[in-house]
């Protein structure tokens, strides 16, 4: 557990319920609050791919990569801005992603002053036991939003599932895990926060917060629009333009309106205990008459979501677009394979995989052999061997031992590291339970290697004639 004597504080509960909003009135109190990279959603699932963090090499990679990840923000962190990689880690108390994650939310906070910081990563009730584990005492603001209105809300922005069948049921499994934290930390550190009654009432509202968080309350927090901040996170993305106008306090049941019938049912029957617990009075399905889905109905919806999802985010600006492309190729940019992935099949895509540094002049592949691991390299370079001479090398973006993988035929040619690499292994058991767990992503990273390795024989036949 650390010992800062920086107060951590974390937002949680679910997207599009005003979460900006959120962190902008509180910086004005004096709260650290910045736009969030995501750290922990994003590098701890893959934490376990970079290998023993014991070993210097394996732990500075992941400081790396979770530091550019944060650099490379939609809504840039000015104050830190680019961390300093060396301060990041003298200030772990671990080698760990949530240790990481806290001391550059520390760094920041000293930057700005502040001796609190809140972080707006709403899912990170999911992370209650390491945040419980590592941090002392942290405080939650449970944000909860009328699940249709956020239904509503996730089907008009550019990110995000867009059919309510999905959005449901992810808004309530996200009320009840924060629901959890709650009853794991008792009154004193969590404090439910409505949205409709931060709109409508926001200074009682503010000053009971700020009373629960020990800070005093300011008038410049109802003028939050006219911040710095708020400028700049308007600026970065249409998903936040709200935040630089005053607050809309009529900015609930929409969904009335904005959903249909048919929409607002589902909702309703996938997240009514939800609902109802929250005093969010149904308007279509009454408790005990909830609609159920068949197999082929969720298919339908799929379609429906994934057909949505591709006409957002054609609608999405071209510099949002690319700031958030930036990002997120932090994790993607030296591995061609994953660059057309979302953020969750990546996720899902790099749990399979392990990372590797291997030193020059290592073999990873021995002719004949019938060990059918797949090579990525990220870092380096890697020679194809054959009578004892290279005939061929391997760089970034590139992978090897794809036929013995795939086909399981014992090896055609010899493979040795040119140069200190960095690889992303994926053993053909792995391939075999990702094939078993998630075929369709099984079947994507399988035809696009087919797709590469039809075009480096292409290249082959064209250069003999």
């Amino acid at each position: 557990m650390t010992n800062s004597s920086i107060a951590p504080c974390f937002i949680i509960g679910e997207q599009r319920s005003g979460s900006n909003l959120l962190r902008l009135m509180l910086s004005q109190a004096g709260i650290a609050a910045p736009h969030p990279p995501h750290v922990l959603t994003r590098m701890s699932p893959l934490e376990e791919s970079y290998g023993d963090l014991s070993v210097d090499l394996n732990w500075k990679q992941l400081v790396e990569d979770v530091c550019m990840l944060v650099d490379r923000n939609p809504v840039t962190w000015h104050e830190v801005f680019p961390l300093d990689r060396a301060a990041v880690q003298g200030l772990c108390r671990e080698r760990s992603t949530v240790a990481i994650f806290g001391a550059i939310m520390d760094l920041y906070a000293r930057a700005r002053g502040a001796s609190m910081w809140a972080c707006k990563s709403m899912q990170y009730s999911r992370f209650a036991a390491d945040l419980e584990s590592y941090f002392e005492a942290p405080r939650y603001i449970y944000l909860y939003r009328d699940g249709r209105d956020v239904s509503l809300s996730f089907k008009r922005a550019v990110v995000g599932e867009k059919h309510p069948y999905f959005v449901a049921q992810r808004w309530a499994q996200l009320q009840d895990a924060a629901a959890a934290v709650g009853e794991r930390v008792g009154s004193e550190r969590f404090f439910p926060l409505c949205y409709e009654e931060l709109t409508s009432n926001p200074e009682p509202v503010l000053r009971a917060l700020t009373d629960f968080l020990g800070v005093p309350f300011q008038d410049s927090m109802l003028d939050f629009h006219k911040s710095q901040d708020a400028k700049s996170a308007s600026g970065s993305s249409q998903l936040w333009q709200n935040v630089s106008r005053p607050l809309m306090k009529n900015n609930s049941r929409k969904f009335l309106k904005g959903l249909s019938k048919e929409e607002i049912e589902i909702v309703e029957s996938v997240a009514g205990p939800a609902l109802d617990r929250l005093g969010y009075e149904r308007v279509h399905v009454p408790v005990g008459e909830e609609r159920t889905f068949s197999v082929a109905d969720i298919a339908s919806f799929e379609r429906i979501n994934t057909s949505l999802k591709h006409t957002r985010r054609g609608e999405m600006d071209s510099e949002d677009l690319e700031r958030r492309a930036s990002q997120l190729s932090v994790l993607t940019q030296r591995v061609r394979y994953l660059c057309d992935l979302s953020h969750a099949n990546l996720v899902h895509l790099q749990s399979y995989l392990r990372e590797q540094h291997i030193e020059e002049g290592v073999n990873l592949i021995e002719a004949g052999e019938t060990e059918r691991h797949l090579f990525f390299v990220i870092e380096g370079f890697v020679d194809v061997i054959h009578d004892g001479r290279a005939i061929a090398r391997i760089g970034p973006g590139e992978c090897v031992g794809e036929i013995g993988a795939i086909a399981g035929v014992p090896r055609t040619r010899s493979v040795r590291t040119a140069s200190p690499a960095r690889l992303f292994v994926l053993e053909r058991e792995r391939l075999e339970h990702m094939m078993s767990e998630r075929p369709r992503l099984a079947m994507q990273l399988i035809f696009s290697i087919c797709q590469h390795l039809a075009s480096r024989l292409s290249a082959l036949s064209a250069e003999l004639g």
